[in-house]
């Protein structure tokens, strides 16, 4: 039995695990990888915060619900970029090395950001120095490390979580008994052909909590990244937005710079917007990708590394040619609900990161918020649990559950069938094309039976192995994912109808996941300043 359980390794597991320790708690780090091997390390943009002047928490509030397109909580932006500033601060007491020049860091600005407040390190390698610097102090502090260990359900006894059950390395199913758990597991990108996210991001603990009918919503925002390195390469390598931030220019077939007739912000716009332009031109052209003209950033090589060794390694140099790009599944906006400190609707059970719905994206993520977002609730949740907090508040987007009296009735799970991994391709394949940067109705139900005969078909002599489990996992996400897209007739932020082109905001609001029930929609308080902003920004 330990204080708490922590599922996952990235930035938000270890954040949370590394409070609980000084917290003076008993703490598990469980990973079904290596500690080091979380989608943490492959983040090339840098942590967005308000550092120093003129940039403030106010801008970064508001950039942050412009791009959100109306659907952020605004209790969450606003911890999040209160308190941001003082994490990144404390990441760096940690050991975390940001790029500086003179004792100072070196800011970058990228899209949807209306000036420069990214820190980098290593140029385009930011995530993976945060996970070593994370790592590091996780090991020397004393919690517990089982790696090669995959969570196959809740425990949940007497209305709370209890802990899981899971597979040891050898394969064995072993009770993992906890006071508290946090699910911070990462994304879902593995449930699309194309995607940024390594083999791991296979949703796991939305499975789980969704498998227990813990809530979960937003589950439709999707968000694509416009620049992936368009390259049989998997995960897709990424191209950072910070190098639009330093003046690299989209182009089409022709060689027309096509953003600046897109939106006011250019090749800078939000994520959906450009994945969106890009995803047209890609269609209006019969092509299979755009151009990334990065040719007039001087010292590239220097500057971004990470990127630069990517094409170097299939023969691109990107200070003599254009790069092919096309978009590429990257983030889940949605996740478990949680209110502002990470507490889900079954007491006991925490949730942090990607893996969490905070309200804090809404329907689009401001590039760069991810990391501090696992930095701010990873905390958020150990003080609270260490203030005697045991279940929700009506704060942040839990808040409008309460209103709507949504009654969600936990149960333990049962362990998965498991599916043939066989299965995983067909399946990504499927996402892609019928639940990709732009669904309909036609598509999102044919996604929806392909995902249901994935469960029907024979499973029969199917080892229960992790990867079985994976694919298990994945249909549950990805059915949520398509459940939500159908639900959600209108157009807002990373999810694009192509029946439904306008936004309607007689939308705004959550629609929220209870076990295998449809989704029921839980509307938001009345549109604010800042929902109008954000129509107003993208009109």
């Amino acid at each position: 039995m330990t204080d708490l359980l922590v599922l996952g390794s990235g930035v938000a597991g270890l954040t949370a695990a590394l409070h609980a320790r000084a917290a003076g708690r008993s703490v598990v780090v469980l990973t079904k990888g290596e500690l080091s091997h979380s989608a943490t390390r492959f983040a090339q943009g840098g942590v967005a915060a308000a550092l120093e002047e003129p940039d403030s928490p106010r801008l970064h509030f508001d950039d942050t619900v412009v791009a959100g397109a109306g659907l952020c909580d605004e209790a969450a932006v606003d911890v999040l970029v209160r308190e941001g500033p003082d994490r990144v601060r404390e990441l760096a007491e940690l050991g975390a090395r940001f790029d500086d020049e003179d004792g100072r860091w070196l800011l970058a600005r990228e899209g949807g950001h209306s000036l420069a407040r990214v820190v980098h390190a290593g140029g385009d390698a930011t995530g993976a120095e945060i996970e070593r610097a994370l790592v590091a102090a996780t090991l020397a502090s004393g919690c517990e490390i089982r790696e090669g260990w995959f969570a196959l359900s809740l425990l949940v006894e007497a209305g709370e979580a209890a802990g899981i059950v899971a597979l040891d390395p050898s394969g064995a199913r072993v009770e993992v008994r906890a006071t508290d758990t946090v699910i911070a597991t990462g994304g879902a990108g593995q449930c699309y052909a194309v995607t940024t996210n390594p083999s791991l991001s296979t949703g796991d603990g939305i499975a789980l909590a969704l498998r227990a009918g813990v809530a979960c919503a937003d589950m439709e925002f999707v968000q694509f990244h416009p620049t992936a390195l368009h390259h049989p390469a998997m995960p897709r390598p990424l191209l950072s937005e910070a190098l639009r931030g330093e003046g690299a220019v989209l182009r089409d077939g022709a060689g027309v710079a096509f953003m600046r007739d897109e939106h006011k912000l250019a090749d800078l716009a939000p994520r959906d917007v450009v994945a969106r332009a890009i995803h047209a031109r890609m269609h209006a052209e019969g092509s299979d990708h755009a151009w990334l003209d990065a040719t007039g950033i001087e010292d590239f090589e220097h500057h971004f590394p990470t990127i630069w060794n990517a094409c170097a390694s299939v023969g691109l140099d990107p200070t003599r040619e254009w790069l092919p790009v096309a978009p590429a599944a990257h983030y889940l906006s949605g996740g478990v609900l949680a209110d502002l400190d990470g507490a889900t609707t079954l007491p006991g059970l925490w949730t942090c990161g990607e893996a969490a719905c905070s309200g804090v994206h809404g329907a689009n993520r401001l590039a760069s918020n991810s990391l501090l977002d696992g930095l701010v609730f990873g905390g958020r949740v150990v003080a609270a649990i260490t203030a005697g907090k045991r279940g929700a508040g009506a704060t942040g987007a839990m808040a409008p559950l309460y209103t709507a009296g949504v009654r969600t009735p936990h149960r333990s799970t049962v362990v998965p069938e498991p599916v043939d991994p066989r299965q995983r391709e067909a399946l990504q394949g499927t996402m892609s094309s019928e639940a990709g940067v732009v669904r309909d109705a036609d598509g999102l139900a044919l996604a929806a039976k392909s995902l249901a005969a994935l469960l029907e078909r024979p499973n029969v002599g199917v080892e229960p192995t992790p990867g079985a489990y994976e694919v298990a996992n994945l249909v549950t996400v990805a059915s949520a994912i398509v459940a939500g897209a159908t639900a959600r007739q209108e157009s807002r932020g990373a999810h694009t109808r192509a029946d439904f082109p306008e936004r309607d905001d007689a939308q705004l609001g959550r629609y929220v996941h209870v076990g295998a029930q449809p989704p029921r929609f839980v509307p938001l308080a009345p549109v604010t300043r800042y929902a109008r902003a954000a129509e107003e920004a993208t009109s």
